[in-house]
């Protein structure tokens, strides 16, 4: 596969994950550019047909590093949960809540729960092992239930 292939082929997808991430279209293009500039100065990948997770560990590193420098909260506006009003929790309150989550927790939450990726998928996206990704979402989901009760 040559570079502008993994442009094509995956350019979308990661757009809509840096784009989950952020919460908004300016540092999602942001977030873009800088991970396939990162791929682009790094290619080829290491392991080869593992582009695609290759890929998502650059954009989710990329995110987590705007974080660690912005300090700020990341709005999530765009981020479309399932999530019914009951109890009195509104879709605003979980947003909330998944805005407060650190960066790499809310990274696997929006892989695992919201894109639908298995843990293996968000393990191999977050260079961790598939039991601290299981971990990271469901200390995230414990903290995001605490936070809307």
């Amino acid at each position: 596969m040559t570079f502008g292939e993994l442009l094509e082929r995956f350019e979308r997808e990661i757009f809509a994950y840096v784009l989950r991430l952020s919460g908004n279209r300016v540092d999602a293009d942001d977030l873009y550019q800088d991970t396939f500039l990162a791929a682009f100065r790094s290619w080829p990948p290491p392991r080869a047909g593992n582009e695609r997770a290759w890929l998502y560990r650059i954009a989710t590193n990329k995110a987590i590093d705007r974080g660690r420098r912005s300090r700020r909260i990341v709005p999530l506006a765009d981020l479309r949960l399932a999530a019914p009003e009951r109890d009195g929790v509104t879709l605003m309150d979980l947003k909330t809540a998944v805005r407060a989550l650190p960066t790499g927790q809310r990274a696997a939450f929006v892989l695992r729960k919201v894109e639908g990726h298995s843990y293996a998928e968000v393990a191999d996206v977050l260079g961790c092992s598939e039991e601290a990704a299981r971990s990271r979402v469901a200390e995230a989901m414990k903290k995001l239930k605490e936070a809307v009760r």
